[in-house]
């Protein structure tokens, strides 16, 4: 019972600060503004994000695909499907892990293992922490007026503090133990009581070299092409917005919208979006487009994961008489 008030209060906190936030921007921004530059839009240009964004999700596909163990039942078909259903949970559950928990699930239920299938998942994560760090400190060494700006230059020390921090985090087993909760919504709590073995099999990814060079060079991909696809969103919404300035300051904006603070990022990454944008000078509504069409193409991989869920789910009923 203790469990249950303590999510449902999470739940009305996250809530509450989404509610605060939009509320935020609806009273900064023009909506009629917002309307008229997303009714602007170029489709070719659109286009052009919409490939972005699948070939960024093919990437992370094939990256996972290096990290889960060996295993028959593994295959690209099987893992294609469990991402995208699990983009259909991460969109609609009021959470940016409900997904994982689904590939979680997924794996678990196909190997029967559970050390190995959710250590891939949090190595998975890591990599695109990783590289959007990487991304982020070549674009601040190359772009001097960045350096020059207070605002950009404490979130971008915040961002990377933030991601050290990760890493060294993981080195405590009380974390990993909160780390692994999410997986009790699944039958799967008794997991938190071995984050000493899932420590140890974090640590044996260090004899997969090859494995993990293939995968770090994926999430490398995955990164270009996702910075790529808020450059073209600019782009189709006709937003001199220059790439350097999105390579740096899209790791922070996607890291901020991923707190748990709030719905699935909602209001926040809105609000971040306006106030990074403001310092090459794009006004609240055409920051507020930018984020909203970058949010909305996602609802896509979720459809499609929606229908491969529900699909599922009507092969397991049995045939009437």
């Amino acid at each position: 019972m203790k469990e249950k008030t303590k999510q449902l209060i999470s739940l009305g906190i996250r809530l509450g600060i989404t509610g605060l936030a939009l509320a935020w921007v609806v009273r900064l921004v023009d909506l009629e503004a917002v309307g008229k530059v997303l009714r602007a839009a170029d489709p070719v240009w659109l286009g052009i994000t919409l490939l972005f964004y699948f070939a960024a999700l093919t990437l992370c596909i094939f990256r996972w695909r290096l990290l889960v163990p060996q295993h028959p039942a593994l295959t690209l078909g099987f893992l294609t499907r469990s991402f995208y259903v699990a983009a259909f949970f991460n969109t609609f559950l009021p959470t940016t892990i409900g997904g994982d928990v689904i590939r979680g699930y997924d794996l678990i239920k196909a190997t029967g293992q559970w050390r190995e299938p959710l250590a891939s998942i949090l190595l998975d994560r890591l990599m695109g922490v990783t590289t959007f760090l990487l991304f982020g400190l070549a674009a601040w060494f190359a772009y001097p007026p960045a350096q020059e700006d207070p605002f950009i230059r404490n979130s971008f020390i915040g961002f990377c503090a933030v991601t050290l921090l990760t890493f060294g985090l993981f080195g405590s087993r009380r974390l990993l133990q909160l780390m692994l909760r999410p997986f009790s919504k699944v039958g799967l709590g008794t997991l938190s009581s071995h984050a000493k073995q899932f420590q140890e099999t974090l640590l044996a990814y260090r004899h997969r070299p090859r494995a993990l060079g293939s995968a770090f060079t994926l999430s490398i991909g995955v990164q270009a092409v996702a910075i790529g696809m808020f450059y073209t969103a600019a782009r189709a919404l006709n937003l001199p917005i220059p790439l350097l300035f999105l390579i740096l300051v899209v790791p922070i904006i996607i890291t901020v919208s991923q707190l748990p603070i709030s719905l699935n990022g909602w209001g926040i990454r809105e609000i971040a979006t306006i106030q990074f944008l403001a310092r090459v000078h794009i006004g609240p509504s055409e920051a507020t487009a930018v984020s909203l069409l970058c949010a909305v193409i996602p609802f896509l991989s979720a459809a499609i994961g929606a229908v491969l869920f529900l699909t599922k789910k009507k092969r397991k009923k049995p045939a009437a008489d």
